[in-house]
């Protein structure tokens, strides 16, 4: 199924933890490296750490457009299987 998307995920983690993270999920997706977190909190993404720890991130989904434009967004915080995102979106593209 092509939908035209490409699902990137954005965490702090550097780059060789994403890939075994990856490599561990089979994720067939890219992932950012976002450690100054400027992604995470031009999303509204961002958390405190707890007890003085350091900052992280809320799992927080969002589909934006070629032109930039988020038309699709979920922030419940919950983990959305890759399936049941591709069929959400395959239904919001094709609804279009």
């Amino acid at each position: 199924m092509d939908l035209g998307i490409e699902i990137i995920g954005i965490s702090r983690d550097l780059g060789p933890s994403q890939r075994v993270f990856g490599e561990q999920v089979g994720a067939k997706n890219r992932f950012l490296s976002d450690v100054d977190m400027e992604v995470i909190n031009l999303y509204g993404a961002g958390r405190e750490g707890r007890r003085g720890g350091a900052a992280s991130a809320n799992r927080y989904y969002f589909l934006v457009d070629e032109q930039g434009t988020l038309i699709w967004k979920n922030t419940s915080g919950s983990l959305i299987p890759a399936d049941k995102l591709l069929t959400d979106f395959s239904e919001l593209v094709g609804g279009n």
